[in-house]
């Protein structure tokens, strides 16, 4: 029963829940009002820390193994090949922030790349450091819930093929609110995650490279729609 409660709080309860409220805002934050883009970055970040902590605590309290949620310690060659895949992402990734501050080009292709999104983005330092802490609360949280526990979760009632793909459905509809591209590119995302989760058998590679991708991504998108001005520096 906890575990049932625990997939309808934040599988079901988060989109339902976060996504109208978003709706409402879009305006707002296109309208460049920092406090609406404020409160939703600190709400953001507490649901998605909720979702890693409420998840843990959960297990925690069962008496059940992290290790079956992705949270042992990895090791051998597949755990090592996972981290050098993520590493060398992570690295096109960083040349990817660099081109969008340096190359107007580049820049311009991030604009209309990230378009569909861009009252999301920061557009000051203080935003900035809030949608740092959203990233990380996304990469953690995120991954804790959608890839250790709806994996864990689903594969009980279908087969792990069926659990990777039914959660990366799952996760890409928790960013409905962002548009139709948005939840098509997440659903991917989550895939993708998944997969290295299950090669990997551990939840650590995933969450530094979904980490390192929504940070990358606000570095790209602050730099994309602030143009040449102080906020593109490397600096910023």
């Amino acid at each position: 029963m906890v575990d049932h409660i625990l997939f309808v709080g934040f599988a079901i309860g988060f989109p339902v829940l976060t996504g109208p409220v978003y709706l409402r805002r879009r305006t707002a934050m296109l309208a460049g009002d920092p406090s609406v883009r404020t409160r939703e970055y600190v709400e953001t970040i507490a649901w998605l820390s909720a979702m890693g902590l409420v998840t843990v605590g959960v297990w925690l309290a069962l008496g059940r193994n992290l290790s079956d949620i992705g949270l042992g310690l990895g090791g051998g060659w597949r755990f090592a090949t996972a981290l050098a895949a993520v590493a060398g992402i992570i690295a096109l990734l960083c040349v990817q922030v660099r081109a969008a501050r340096t190359d107007p080009e580049a820049r311009a292709l991030a604009r209309e790349a990230l378009e569909p999104v861009r009252e999301f983005f920061p557009t000051s330092r203080v935003e900035a450091r809030l949608f740092r802490g959203v990233s990380f609360a996304a990469g953690i949280g995120e991954e804790i819930y959608y890839r250790g526990f709806l994996i864990w979760y689903l594969a009980g009632a279908a087969s792990v093929p069926w659990a990777v793909v039914l959660s990366s459905l799952l996760f890409g509809l928790a960013h409905w609110m962002h548009g139709t591209q948005a939840t098509l590119r997440s659903t991917a995302t989550g895939a993708v995650l998944a997969g290295i989760y299950l090669f990997s058998g551990s939840l650590w590679a995933p969450m530094l490279l979904h980490t390192a991708i929504d940070l990358t991504s606000g570095e790209t998108g602050m730099a994309a729609f602030s143009g040449d001005n102080d906020h593109s520096r490397p600096d910023a």
